[in-house]
């Protein structure tokens, strides 16, 4: 085993606060603000990640969805009710005539590319013989690194009877184990000056770190142990759930209901940020047996983003963990269960208005840009001549590393539906080709220039296919691959002029949300005739 860093054996102390302040801890002068300014600008544009703070004193920020903006298709150009903006989209009523198919968990249109005709800069792809996945690249604009661990598991995983365990467990990862106190991970980052944070989802968990360089070799030894044995005792397990209260559900634009059925998991259905009697209940070998079963490194991806070469740094990671099991890589294929047919498929929902359609979005970051231009598009249509006045289409993209939604609502006409068809045909047919570049091509330039920021990069690059369905990704050993193809850029970067949406995002494919019928009001019983 290799020895624990220098950083772990100096005495702790000071609150959490003291040491989340300013992420300093002890630097003054013209470094505090040197390595303030370096650390705000490899944050890049900013993805809202919160600081963990020191949990002995206070629970850790909350958990944050893996997602970017709340809405990317929302614009200060976006087409306005003068011009006739497309709104959401949805259908009332009609029948499910669809069947359910296989996804192939590629893009939208099932286009691929030839990655050895790409230019630009390579990383290094490969996976570990212990099955973790390891995703290697360097960025040399700041003396800073982001380091991800993704697990490709998420709160659609819970038991049936437990609903929020996952969403409790990676809460508990960051008690320890038996080289790390509880909540030393995160003190020894802020300790050095960088800042930590948590995303939990439905199918994915991320432990992200944004430090100095100086600091890597430290935050690599956290990753290379966190999954290992994990503290477990009563009392930690009552402080992992107090923290885990406190982190609230995310709001969806589509119903859960709905993004079960367009995805074609049930599980997405319940609330996975909860904390119920029967997580309260459990004792500690049920909650070790749990975090062994779901959060294993063969399950797993490391994305390293640094000034180093990654040839150099791969073989840093590789000895890090080269002491574990050799274990063949496991992950699951999140693929949605693509329908096909010409009617959608009608979900009833309490409370509902109709007219809102919702599509499921492939699980890569090719995909999530082809939703967000079709999306922008949409949004920036004009009405057509023989359209109602108040004829609406508003698109709107939920947005997630495996579970993104695309949600259409249509007002302002008898029939939603129709409205849809007659929006999206004028996309296939090439007739808005004008308003669709430029939106790719607005797109490719805010990605561009998001992407060069270490963090967001690595962020990025843990959403890319956890290679489920590709062999090559998940046999051992390494192979470079070019950066733009991991992280969307390379779709974005030729014309897509005369490209049609494809199947998966036909009226066909939808799920179709409609006003659930009204249970008739009990009736009173009428009232007894008084004795004579």
């Amino acid at each position: 085993m290799l020895p624990r860093p220098r950083a772990l054996r100096r005495p702790l102390s000071g609150s959490g606060r003291s040491r989340v302040r300013l992420a300093l801890l002890g630097w003054r002068g013209p470094w505090a603000c040197v390595c303030v300014a370096l650390l705000g600008l490899g944050l890049g544009l900013g993805h809202g990640r919160a600081v963990l703070a020191d949990m002995e004193d206070e629970p850790p920020a909350e958990a944050l969805e893996p997602a970017g903006p709340d809405d990317p298709t929302e614009g200060p150009d976006a087409a306005n009710e003068a011009n006739g903006a497309n709104e959401d989209h949805g259908d009332d009523g009609a029948t499910d005539d669809g069947q359910d198919t296989a996804g192939d968990g590629g893009s939208l249109d099932g286009g691929s590319l030839d990655e050895a005709a790409l230019p630009g800069p390579r990383l290094q792809d490969g996976v570990l013989p212990c099955g973790l996945r390891v995703i290697v690249a360097q960025d040399a604009s700041l003396p800073v690194a982001a380091v991800v661990l993704a697990i490709e598991t998420g709160t659609e995983d819970d038991p049936p009877s437990q609903a929020g365990l996952v969403h409790a467990l990676a809460y508990h990862l960051l008690q320890g184990n038996r080289e790390l106190r509880p909540a030393g991970a995160a003190a020894m980052v802020h300790d050095q000056g960088g800042i930590t944070s948590l995303a939990v989802g439905p199918a994915q968990v991320r432990f992200e770190t944004l430090a100095p360089i100086s600091a890597l070799d430290d935050v690599l030894w956290i990753e290379s142990q966190r999954l290992r044995a994990p503290t477990v005792s009563a009392e930690l397990w009552g402080s992992t759930l107090r923290w885990a209260r406190r982190d609230g559900s995310r709001a969806w634009r589509a119903p859960r209901a709905a993004m079960a059925a367009a995805h074609g998991v049930p599980e997405l259905e319940h609330d996975g940020r909860v904390v119920t009697p029967a997580l309260e209940a459990m004792v500690p070998r049920a909650i070790g047996q749990a975090l062994a079963d779901r959060f294993r490194y063969e399950q797993a991806t490391l994305i390293v983003v640094s000034p180093h070469r990654p040839p150099k740094l791969r073989e840093r990671i590789e000895a890090l963990f080269a002491d574990l099991p050799a274990q063949p890589r496991r992950v699951r294929d999140r693929s949605p269960r693509w329908r096909t047919g010409t009617v959608p498929q009608a979900l009833e929902i309490p409370g509902e208005a109709g007219g809102r359609f919702v599509w499921p979005v492939a699980p890569d970051p090719a995909s999530l840009a082809q939703a967000t231009v079709w999306c922008k598009a949409l949004n920036r249509q004009r009405r057509l001549p023989g359209e109602p006045a108040r004829a609406r289409l508003r698109c709107h993209l939920d947005v997630d590393p495996r579970r993104a939604t695309l949600v259409l609502h249509a007002t302002g006409v008898d029939d939603p539906k129709a409205l849809v068809q007659a929006r999206t045909e004028r996309l296939e047919r090439g007739e808005d080709d004008v308003l669709v570049e430029r939106q790719r091509e607005g797109l490719r330039r805010a990605w561009s220039q998001e992407l060069r920021s270490a963090l967001p990069l690595a962020q990025r690059l843990a959403w890319t296919s956890p290679g489920a369905a590709d062999p090559e990704s998940s046999a051992p050993g390494w192979r470079a691959r070019p950066v733009s193809a991991l992280t969307g850029l390379a779709q974005l970067s030729v014309s897509w002029r005369g490209r049609g949406f494809g199947a998966h995002l036909q009226p066909g494919a939808a799920v179709v949300l409609v006003p659930a019928p009204k249970e008739p009001a009990p009736k009173e019983p009428a009232p007894k005739e008084p004795a004579q």
